[in-house]
């Protein structure tokens, strides 16, 4: 007894000394549109207590401006990061073309893939690249096209648009150069105004950009919301490896596959919260050729621009084989 009482006299002094042993304390830079109060920020702190369970004790720094947050993980100042797929591109290309342009239309096949990081450790290592690993893929939503004149429903009828093209996307200036239209540069935190303010006619962005930035204010005049989707965006969860336990990214892309519903009914109901007035139904006929300009676009950002990993290319596109093998894809399998 004696002995277990100076043993617990010393471990409490020693908690007291200058210099004790404290749990070390990772930061996450977490993008979120909605502030603290978003669905993503919500999740994050739920992670976050996970976390703590497996070793690694987690603070989050929320942020409202995307570009921010990348750069500040960049520069070292955080161990993680939160992020549209598309803004982490330079980290991991094999995650970053889960976004490719048409490969994922419909949440069911992100949730097959997101699924098999968990299920085989094959498809996983390929989420480590060098120093960073995607510990987590969540649907950010369906990217449609706004635009200022909703009589554009044909990929002919975008030429000569101007178009608010995101700067730091690799892929998006080969899509607006193959279908003729001018490229204006602009990011997350310009390209509502540029839409709104008639200085661009369209912009692209996923449903849950549709209240931050207003878009209703660009289309008032004869805009509308193209019902074909352009790719699927989703929010990644990005971490310098090293910096925390192992297996912990096999444990959080488990923990993040089952919150993928969650997500999912979070942006559907931003997606639902577009009024029907806006919508622009493309007519079936019209769709090949969409589906012709999109297959085009990523062979060349595979092959010629390396902005695209071909084997995520390959993965989707038997995903989307699988739904639907009467697609004239599935028989020439050019990726």
């Amino acid at each position: 007894m004696k002995t277990l009482l100076l043993a617990l006299a010393a471990t409490a002094l020693g908690a007291l000394l200058p210099g004790a042993a404290l749990a070390e304390t990772r930061s996450i830079c977490a993008y979120d549109p909605g502030g603290r109060t978003g669905e993503f920020s919500r999740i994050m702190e739920e992670f976050k207590l996970q976390a703590s369970g497996w070793g690694a004790e987690i603070d989050i720094r929320t942020y409202t401006d995307e570009e921010t947050a990348a750069k500040d993980y960049d520069a070292g100042k955080c161990d993680g990061v939160v992020a549209t797929g598309v803004r982490l591109q330079r980290f991991n290309r094999f995650s970053s073309t889960i976004e490719a342009i048409g490969a994922i239309t419909e949440y069911g096949i992100l949730k097959q893939l997101v699924d098999s990081f968990v299920r085989y450790p094959s498809a996983a290592r390929r989420l480590r690249s060098g120093a960073h690993e995607t510990i987590g893929v969540l649907p950010a939503g369906l990217v449609f096209l706004y635009v200022r004149d909703r009589e554009i429903d044909t990929v002919e009828e975008l030429a000569g648009k101007r178009i608010a093209t995101m700067d730091y996307d690799r892929a998006a200036p080969v899509m607006v150069n193959r279908i003729g239209a001018i490229m204006v540069p602009a990011d997350l935190g310009t390209f509502g105004p540029m839409f709104n303010n008639g200085n661009v006619d369209a912009c692209y962005m996923s449903a849950i950009g549709y209240r931050p930035f207003e878009l209703w204010r660009g289309m008032d005049n004869g805009g509308g919301v193209v019902d074909l989707p352009l790719a699927m965006a989703t929010i990644q969860v990005l971490v310098r490896h090293e910096r925390f336990p192992d297996e912990f990214g096999a444990k959080s892309r488990e923990w993040f596959a089952g919150q993928f519903d969650r997500a999912r009914k979070a942006v559907l109901k931003d997606q639902n919260g577009i009024d029907e007035k806006y919508w622009i139904r493309i007519p079936k006929e019209s769709r090949p050729g969409f589906d012709d300009l999109f297959l085009q676009s990523r062979i060349a950002l595979r092959d010629e621009h390396k902005a695209y990993d071909g084997a995520m290319l390959s993965v989707l596109r038997r995903l989307r084989c699988a739904r639907d093998g009467a697609r004239s894809e599935c028989a020439e399998q050019k990726e």
